[in-house]
């Protein structure tokens, strides 16, 4: 019998209720009286299961009991071992915090522009826990110059940075930053900082940040700007900027900027912007200088609203965004008008770009279009610039007055008798013209770019106008602008002091003499770019491929006979304040029978063409041929013919 058979007979569950195991009822006495009967072997046998199940139980008595003590054991250790990692992030922990590292801005919360001020900029680590790969930025605003940051790297167009590596626990540290505030007075900017870094016991990268504010309270740059109070709605305004440099140092590299309104249609400026219509380099401004912009052009709106011009003087940052060191606005209100007064010059109400020697044609209309009679009607012209000749001025039945000094037209009711009482509805066109001169007065650098402005105006005491405004109606501007002007000029020569030359003088029939011909070009009063040369020898001739200078950009055709010579680009006065622009070469020629007793031709066509910077107009003059007649020889003059 198997021992799990023996427990079974021996062990006997009670009732569900929990009563305790018992073992096979034996009658003791039984047992007693007989030691060989069946109960007697029964309860021997039922003593030695009871020791054997005895034995049993403390055998799982001891096994439980050491499983319980190594249980204990072990739930300890694992308590100690908890206790101990706790303890060393605990420990970690407290040594570091992101809160206790420190970073600040001290410097001065008002400030003048252009002022030279400083910012200390302290770091610190308060924590037991050593700081390492530490590296400072700081950011500041377009308008901040820095001044003296040698110890700093360029993080940027606006922040600098410092790499200031390990920070030990309980280190702290400082940098200083010193610079100048360019803007406009009431500015508010700011100063931004910012510490990464990583603990010396965690691998992850931190970041602190802090700003400080500056308020700019005053700008050394004046700025002015100067405008009428009110218009009608299409007519001209104009503008003056003013500015100064108040301060004690040299300011570079200034522009001025105007943003105009929307109904806002530029003519022309003194001086002329450089891009845009809208921006003039002002340049370096030392301490007390000054300059001005003046601008005019037509604007639209609506009867009683108000158009708003803002002027600034400053730079343009890296971004290509405008920086301002000082501001100034004027705005204008928009009338009805009681008299339509408009212009043209060649037809056109725009602007219009002219050359030398053209003539301009005027039509001034005006008309009352209100309801009541305007009394001593004056219409003025103004229109001024050195390169119209007034002596050629055509005013028919001699109608108007000039005033060549100031560049003034005036018609008053001597002039045109119905200007003295014009009714409603009532109006009339003016016509005149002046020529642009045929030759420009240019005597130095500064003379380039011509342009002007033709204002027309109507003044009466009855026009009804806000109580402190003027009582005048300008019309419509016409800006105009001068294209520059091309000369070319051809020469030959026999006798050169360039290239020398052979051949029979007069040229015979059969054989070949060469000739050196000089092309001069001139360019008066614009720069141009795409400057270029084309010239035609004439049948026959040959291209002896000897030219000067030798640098010249100089492609032949031989099968179109034809010359190039590109230039590029060409300043203005080439020609008249410097030596003109010359290209020297050499051609042959081989007479035929049926040229005997003339002139041959050396040169059949020339043409100059070249771009306009300013008025971006394609320009482009023609020169007649060249022949054997050499007037500029004095060795052989007319002794071009040829001969047998």
């Amino acid at each position: 019998m198997s021992l799990r058979d023996v427990e079974k007979n021996i062990y006997q569950r009670d009732d569900e209720e929990g009563r305790p195991f018992s073992y096979s009822q034996i009658n003791p006495r039984e047992a007693e009286e007989n030691p060989f009967s069946a109960a007697s072997f029964e309860a021997k046998k039922n003593e030695s299961n009871a020791i054997f199940i005895k034995e049993i139980e403390e055998k799982k008595w001891q096994r439980n009991k050491k499983i319980k003590k190594i249980s204990l054991i072990s739930a300890a250790a694992a308590l100690v071992l908890a206790g101990l990692v706790w303890g060393v992030i605990y420990y970690r922990k407290s040594a570091f915090s992101e809160d206790q590292v420190k970073v600040s801005v001290s410097g001065p919360e008002k400030v003048q522009s252009g002022d030279l001020v400083s910012f200390d900029i302290d770091y610190q680590n308060l924590n037991r826990a050593g700081l390492r790969d530490a590296v400072l930025h700081i950011n500041y605003p377009e308008n901040f110059k820095p001044e003296g940051d040698l110890n700093f790297e360029s993080d940027g167009p606006n922040s600098r940075k410092q790499n200031v590596g390990t920070i030990d626990g309980r280190g702290s540290g400082k940098v200083i930053l010193k610079g100048k505030f360019f803007g406009p007075k009431d500015l508010l900017v700011y100063v931004d900082v910012s510490l990464d870094y990583s603990s010396s016991n965690f691998s992850s990268t931190f970041t602190t940040k802090n700003k400080a504010a500056v308020f700019i309270s005053s700008s050394p740059l004046s700025l002015e700007m100067n405008g009428p109070q009110s218009v009608v709605a299409g007519n001209a305004v104009s503008y003056v900027v003013k500015y100064q440099n108040t301060g004690q140092e040299e300011m570079k590299d200034l522009k001025i900027k105007v943003d105009y309104p929307r109904e806002f249609s530029y003519i022309s400026s003194e001086p002329l912007p450089p891009s845009d219509n809208n921006v003039w380099y002002a340049g370096n401004l030392g301490a007390g200088q000054s300059g001005e912009v003046k601008f005019n052009g037509t604007l639209n709106g609506l009867n009683g609203e108000t158009k708003n011009f803002k002027a600034a003087i400053g730079q343009f940052g890296s971004d290509g965004e405008f920086i301002p060191y000082n501001e100034a606005a004027s705005g204008v209100k928009i009338l009805a008008s009681p008299v339509k007064i408009e212009q043209t010059i060649n037809n056109s109400k725009d602007s219009i770009n002219v050359n030398a020697g053209e003539m301009l044609s005027f039509k001034v209309k005006y008309q009352n279009t209100g309801t009541v009679g305007l009394r001593d009607v004056i219409i003025s012209e103004e229109i001024k610039s050195p390169v119209l000749d007034y002596t050629q001025i055509n005013m028919p039945s001699g109608e108007g007055g000039l005033d060549s000094q100031n560049g003034i037209i005036t018609w008053k009711a001597s002039d045109i008798p119905k200007l003295k009482s014009l009714n409603p509805g009532d109006g009339g066109e003016i016509v005149f013209s002046i020529p642009i001169k045929e030759v420009i007065p240019v005597s130095g650098s500064g003379d380039k770019n011509f342009t002007f402005s033709a204002v027309v105006r109507a003044d009466s005491p009855d026009i009804p106008t806000p109580e402190g405004s003027n009582k005048i109606i300008s019309g419509n501007t016409v800006g105009v602008k001068l294209n520059s002007k091309l000369g070319i000029a051809t020469e030959g020569y026999y006798n050169d002091a360039e290239i020398s030359n052979s051949g029979p003088i007069p040229p015979k029939v059969g054989g070949e003499t060469t000739f050196t011909l000089h092309l001069k070009l001139l360019n008066v009063s614009n720069d141009v770019t795409d400057a270029k040369v084309t010239a035609v020898l004439a049948s026959g001739v040959k291209w002896k491929n000897s030219f000067l200078p030798q640098s010249a950009d100089v492609i032949f055709n031989d099968r179109t006979n034809e010359l190039t010579w590109d230039i590029g680009s060409m300043p203005a006065g080439i020609g008249v304040l410097t030596d003109p622009r010359e290209l020297v070469f050499q051609v042959g020629l081989v007479p035929s029978q049926n040229q005997v007793g003339d002139y041959a031709s050396l040169l059949a066509k020339t043409v100059f063409s070249a771009n306009d910077t300013f008025t971006k107009q394609k320009l482009e003059i023609s020169s007649g041929g060249k022949n054997t007649n050499l007037m500029e020889d004095m060795g052989v003059g007319d002794l071009g013919e040829i001969v047998n």
